[in-house]
């Protein structure tokens, strides 16, 4: 390895360009944690040589000390080979965000510095940002060529015939009242540009904005560019000062440190990678996951950029109409598992590691866990890499459904249980069995059975983690049929914290507990939209259901109900006052609508009445009955004229009957859509 130190200028003033693998991470730096900080050293330096300058002006030279040289990080890199007739190359090994957006700030100072009169600067800056060449390939006069996904932005960014109006109506902040998010590199560019514009007229980003906010002008330049489509100069009216652009010139070519590192042949980058800490952001999982695999590819001499273009390109790009390519935001976009919320591209790998090494893992460890998995026998790279795209079908079809079907249902009702951890589970099954299998539904049907009957019988999800690795290693290990290894391991467990409960169990919570107020409105919601869903079956293709979040749970008999004259009752005792409290709450007196009901009809009489002039006034029984969904044709029925304790009893009896049939155990064959609908109905 041999290092050596330079500067921000020293780095981009030789013909060399700076290649980020296809296999790194794309560009995640942000204004608030790194790029704003990074400004804040550079112009510290800027500041100081100013000052420097003054007290010589003054004939203070006693006073004057050499300037200290800011350290800003390091860059470890290893040449290119076979670069004939191309510009000479590094692959960044570690680095890659701080080198990329230190030529961002070159290039938006150079921008900046072209509204200076006659000054030399625009033409210093000029020889930074592009390698002069002839080249074979135009991608060679970068300075840096980021992954796929930063490559459109970068060469527009480094168009000397691009403006920065031009910038922000490309890459608009908002479309109408539509919030879009600028790419990341564009927004550091536009950051940066407006820093150094802003530092020509003397502006400090963090002075406040004014004497009755605590704002900084630099919080007001991120809403801007956050928020704005055109983002307008700080203090336009400022003129703009020659000699604070040539102090910010000097403080990156003399005074603000950067350490390279070039490897050498015998140096492991993959090791050197995973010692070296990243200032600012941290490298999720999946990034240490990547840079594994596809050094490891390297290594062994295989087509690198093939691998990844095939097999890993997803999970980074998107090809966006008219926009060509960009970063792909699915995985990179928090989902919650537990009380925690990761990215879902680590939530991925965390789950995938678990399904290969079969062995409990921390959320913390998922990078060490999987490398050890992967290190215990050879692996075939791309047979790997095509394992680790099924799996991730799989993975997105479970946490973000968005067809109808089986599939699609019962990954709504794992994500309102909040059951994350049977995804291992679910990700064995759906590699070992056919999608349309009558196995895969067995299997499937006998896990949403134990998951809604434990839910509903109020037993513990804490020892789920070691049941369902068990699980996991009985379907994984089954020589044949996985289906039948997981409907045994279910049935034999016997312990609370693992049971599945039986009928007897199922009906007494079903019909007793105040499901709404301790199950909570989501897991609620979540099992009575899955026997609509059921009840409908394939009925003229009627059987599409609202999404959850479309849904909401009306309580029939109001949850006031004690201001309500219709449901008082003659000296009602405390118990019965108790016991109603239950009932409110509990299976038969909840229901689901599309929209909900006004306030005037939620909390009014179950029963039609009449007003003063004797108009028609229809009451809440009226107002469920004419609701799209099966739930609710129970109150069509002729015989129920008041709601009660009672009545509220005989309906959890009919809606307990739906459940039974939609979740038994063990599963045998589903129950016909029609026998649940019927249930649900009250036939």
């Amino acid at each position: 390895m041999q290092p050596s130190k330079t500067t921000v200028t020293g780095l981009f003033s030789t013909p060399h360009q700076y290649q980020i693998p296809i296999f790194q991470r794309g560009y995640v730096w942000t204004l608030e944690k790194q790029v704003g900080p990074l400004w804040a050293d550079i112009q510290d330096r800027a500041d100081a040589l100013l000052e420097q300058q003054a007290l010589a002006a003054k004939g203070v030279t006693a006073a004057i000390k050499p300037l200290q040289k800011h350290f800003l990080g390091s860059i470890v890199m290893t040449p290119v080979p076979n670069t004939f007739g191309r510009v000479p190359a590094f692959e960044v090994i570690d680095g890659q965000q701080r080198s990329t957006t230190l030529q961002l700030l070159l290039l938006a100072f150079r921008q900046a510095s072209l509204k200076l009169d006659e000054s030399p600067i625009p033409q210093m800056l000029s020889g930074l940002i592009r390698n002069p060449g002839p080249y074979q390939r135009s991608e060679d006069h970068f300075k840096v060529w980021p992954t796929q996904a930063g490559q459109d932005e970068m060469q527009r960014l480094s168009d000397s015939t691009t403006s920065v109006q031009d910038l922000c109506a490309a890459y608009p902040a908002r479309d109408g009242r539509k919030k879009i998010e600028r790419p990341l590199m564009v927004q550091t560019f536009l950051y940066l540009y407006h820093a150094c514009l802003g530092y020509m007229r003397g502006l400090d980003l963090t002075e406040t904005v004014g004497p009755s906010t605590d704002g900084t002008q630099a919080d007001l330049l991120i809403a801007e560019i956050r928020r704005s489509n055109d983002v307008d100069p700080l203090i336009p009216s400022r003129p703009l000062d020659p000699s604070r652009a040539e102090a910010l010139y000097m403080a990156l070519s003399d005074h603000v440190q950067i350490m390279t590192l070039t490897l050498e042949a015998e140096d492991d980058p993959q090791v050197i990678f995973e010692t070296l800490n990243a200032r600012g952001e941290p490298l999720l999982a999946s990034d240490l996951v990547r840079n594994f695999v596809f050094l490891e590819a390297a290594r062994r001499g295989e087509h690198v950029q093939e691998l990844y273009a095939k097999y890993w390109s997803q999970f980074d790009l998107v090809a966006t109409a008219g926009k060509g390519v960009s970063a792909n935001a699915y995985w990179r976009e928090k989902e919650r598992q537990g009380r925690l919320t990761y990215p879902r591209i680590d939530l991925f790998f965390y789950n995938y590691t678990v399904l290969r090494s079969q062995e409990i893992t921390l959320a913390s460890h998922v990078f060490q866990s999987f490398k050890s998995w992967w290190q215990k026998q050879p692996r075939n790279l791309e047979d790997e890499l095509a394992r680790i795209v099924g799996s991730s079908q799989h993975f997105r079809e479970l946490v973000s459904p968005e067809s109808t079907g089986y599939l699609a249902e019962f990954a709504r009702l794992v994500k309102s249980l909040d059951v994350g951890t049977v995804t291992p589970v679910y990700l064995a099954l759906r590699e070992r069995l056919g999608s349309d299998s009558s196995e895969l539904r067995q299997a499937l049907g006998d896990l949403a059975s134990y998951l809604t009957r434990r839910a509903v019988c109020a037993l513990t999800t804490k020892s789920y983690n070691r049941f369902f690795m068990r699980v996991l290693q009985a379907v994984t290990n089954s020589e044949g049929a996985p289906h039948l290894e997981l409907r045994k391991v279910l049935l034999e467990a016997t312990a609370p914290s693992e049971v599945w409960p039986d009928d007897s169990t199922f009906r007494d919570k079903w019909q007793h507990r105040a499901a709404y107020t301790e199950l909570r409105p989501a897991k609620t919601c979540g099992i009575l939209r899955a026997l609509e869903y059921v009840a409908r079956g394939t009925m003229q293709g009627s059987n599409h259901v609202p999404v959850q979040a479309d849904l909401t749970v009306e309580h029939v008999m109001p949850q006031s109900w004690e201001k309500l004259s219709s449901y008082q009752m003659t000296d009602m005792t405390e118990v019965q006052r108790q016991l109603r409290g239950t009932a409110i709450h509990s299976f038969g007196n909840l229901t689901l609508l599309t929209q909900p009901l006004n306030s005037s009809v939620s909390n009014g009489p179950f029963s039609d009445s009449e007003d003063e002039k004797g108009a028609h006034i229809q009451g809440k029984r009226s107002r469920l009955g004419q609701s799209a969904l099966l739930l609710n044709t129970y109150f069509q029925h002729s015989g129920i004229s008041t709601w009660d304790e009672s009545a509220i009893a005989r309906r959890s009896q009919s809606l307990f009957k739906a459940a039974l049939l939609n979740w038994p155990r063990p599963a045998d064959s589903p129950a016909a859509p029609t026998a649940v609908a019927s249930a649900l109905s009250g036939n």
